[in-house]
């Protein structure tokens, strides 16, 4: 995939899934993330990690032992 073609939602929405794990132990399905909220987040350009640590910051949700 060259650097200019924009990332699948699919493949975000793994990011986000990846991310959400990494640091909280938890993934989309998990904290009720709908669709809607993470094209919304790809489109105004948010990498995964961001949304991912956004929703921690916003839930308080607790971090993994080791994650910052």
């Amino acid at each position: 995939m060259s650097s200019e073609e924009p990332e699948s939602f699919m493949d975000y929405w793994n990011g986000v899934d990846a991310a959400l794990m990494k640091h909280f132990s938890i993934d989309t399905s998990d904290a009720g993330i709908e669709p809607d909220m993470l094209a919304g987040a790809q489109e105004e350009g948010q990498t995964p990690e961001q949304f991912a640590l956004w929703l921690g910051e916003k839930y308080g949700l607790k971090t993994v032992p080791g994650e910052h």
